[in-house]
């Protein structure tokens, strides 16, 4: 008798890290494992938050504070989620509008000077959201260029997609995001960027794997085997043997509405830092390679410090915090790597 496949829904936003999730798609992995999913794009993090409360997706891809906001209940309904797996590290640029000053390069000095010279005090800055990687990257740049948050900056939410298009319209003079939307305003030449997540922390975890409530407490099979599966889906797309044929598959299978150069800026590489600085693609985006994937103590404290460090989590609300799941990744780790997986498919391609 055959068994019927999990259905089960994933947010996620057209970024370039939501690579894994299309490649486990695309691949078959998701059948192979013994899913039927439904990959749901969404506008911004504000929408995943509210879809996993109202549990409208049972998994989604999640900006790494996420799960703090929902459990704690942080300019959010309560809401009791896990994350059992890390989906990549790095990621992320700061965009700066050529209006402000064409740099030559990245010196933070210079950088700076044309910034505290400029007229328009406050100067914007758009982050997609308060609770991600990108803004406690804004922070610890502006510390490093020595701006004040409180008179000289004003930081501001907005969805990845809307960033090149603001900064091209004169609303914002910056921004933090992942990619591909600061190498839209590279190739627009509206924007130069100045700054990546391997300046400013690098190997930071970037998104993670989200799940409601329901499996955080009565699906965890399903749950093991899910992260298994994306495991999976990671170390295949962090091969840099398979990045060519994932650049194909993010622009052919329309997964992100970019062209094919924008794309590979930063997938493939090499990511142009200033005018004469150039990142590897491997380095820009890793999905597996330094343990990505495992949702460490280390990564955990990491998140939570640069929370405490932006004021967004009450200092007493600390203690005990645990939202991440290893021995959820753990046991699927160890069925991935099992004997009986390697001859065994759970379910019928059908």
């Amino acid at each position: 008798m055959l068994r019927t496949r999990s259905k089960i829904t994933i947010g996620y936003l057209p970024l370039i890290d939501c690579a894994p999730l299309v490649v486990a798609l695309e691949r078959g992995l998701f059948k192979k494992w013994g899913f039927d999913v439904c990959l749901s794009p969404e506008p911004g993090w504000a929408t995943i938050r509210d879809k996993i409360v109202y549990e409208e997706l049972d998994f989604a891809q999640a900006v790494c504070g996420l799960p703090l906001v929902l459990n704690y209940g942080l300019r959010s309904i309560p809401y009791k989620c896990t994350s059992a797996m890390v989906l990549n590290l790095n990621g992320n640029a700061i965009t700066l509008s050529k209006r402000l000053s064409d740099v030559e390069g990245c010196n933070q000095e210079e950088i700076a000077h044309v910034l505290k010279a400029n007229s328009n005090y406050p100067l914007l800055f758009g982050v997609a959201s308060f609770f991600s990687s990108h803004y406690f990257l804004l922070l610890r740049w502006l510390k490093r260029i020595k701006l004040d948050l409180q008179k000289d900056v004003r930081v501001v939410a907005l969805p990845p997609p809307q960033m090149p298009i603001h900064l091209k319209q004169g609303f914002i003079d910056g921004y933090c995001v992942g990619e591909p939307w600061n190498s839209v305003a590279v190739f627009e030449k509206t924007g130069i960027c100045v700054a990546t997540s391997l300046d400013l922390a690098s190997g930071h975890p970037e998104k993670v794997l989200l799940a409601n409530e329901k499996y955080t407490e009565k699906k965890k099979e399903e749950h093991v085997r899910l992260v298994s599966c994306l495991i999976e889906a990671c170390q295949w797309t962090d091969n840099p043997a398979h990045r060519a044929e994932l650049l194909e598959m993010l622009y052919y299978g329309h997964w992100i509405n970019q062209p094919l150069e924008i794309i590979r800026h930063s997938l493939v590489g090499p990511f142009r830092l200033g005018k004469n600085t150039f990142i590897p693609g491997r380095a820009f985006h890793v999905f597996n390679a330094e343990k990505a994937n495992q949702p460490s103590k280390e990564k955990e404290n990491w998140i939570i410090n640069e929370m405490k460090a932006a004021k967004l989590l009450p200092e007493q609300s600390t203690n005990g915090i645990s939202f991440f799941r290893l021995s959820i990744y753990l046991e699927a780790l160890k069925l991935l790597s099992s004997e009986e997986k390697k001859s065994f498919v759970p379910f019928p391609l059908l």
